[in-house]
């Protein structure tokens, strides 16, 4: 763990433009269930968590899977540099894109980080992990933030107002409070509770 409580981050050498293709997540392709027990196991044997990434959805469809058919990359043993990327709530300044390369089945997909506006050499390179930190009910306590974002989910506030907008460069819908950055965002037409967009 790193003094600013972050663990481990990744930097740029060099500026990057935006809209620009950054890295992918790579890492052991297994079942939620798997990842699951894994980290039930590390848990035991107390060593460090870590939080793989689902791939349980169809980007196209919003349809998720079932828990014995839906997938995830777990960096943890085997990865790239991707698995040291921080967190950061709202405003960071990477974002995921699903690529398709090898299969026409939408469930399964290249995960991709591109820059959501110009990063500046030496600056960490971060992205929304899109954890609600107030989820009593998530079978897995993720992590105490400190990602130092001003709109920071962790931060208790009086009151939320959620409302549903589109990155610039996602395809996809996100909800988002009142306190985020509304410069960053575009407004979508809908609503966020599964009505569609």
């Amino acid at each position: 763990m790193t003094e600013d409580g972050k663990g481990w981050g990744l930097h740029t050498l060099e500026d990057i433009p935006k809209g620009a293709f950054v890295c992918e997540y790579v890492g052991e392709v297994l079942t939620t269930a798997e990842s699951f027990h894994r980290v039930e196991q590390r848990q035991r044997r107390g060593e460090l968590l870590s939080y793989p990434l689902l791939l349980d959805a169809d980007w196209g469809s919003g349809v998720a899977l079932k828990d014995e058919k839906a997938l995830c990359l777990d960096a943890t043993e085997y990865g790239n540099i991707a698995r040291f990327i921080n967190h950061r709530c709202f405003d960071s300044n990477l974002i995921v894109i699903p690529v398709e390369i090898e299969t026409p089945d939408h469930h399964y997909y290249h995960v991709a980080f591109f820059t959501s506006r110009k990063v500046k050499a030496m600056e960490e390179l971060t992205w929304d992990y899109g954890i609600e930190f107030d989820d009593i009910d998530h079978p897995i306590k993720a992590f105490s933030c400190h990602c130092g974002s001003k709109y920071c989910r962790s931060i208790k506030r009086k009151r939320r107002k959620n409302l549903c907008f589109r990155h610039p460069f996602s395809i996809a819908w996100v909800c988002r409070t009142e306190f985020s950055d509304p410069s960053r965002w575009s407004r979508a037409e809908g609503s966020c509770n599964g009505a569609s967009m």
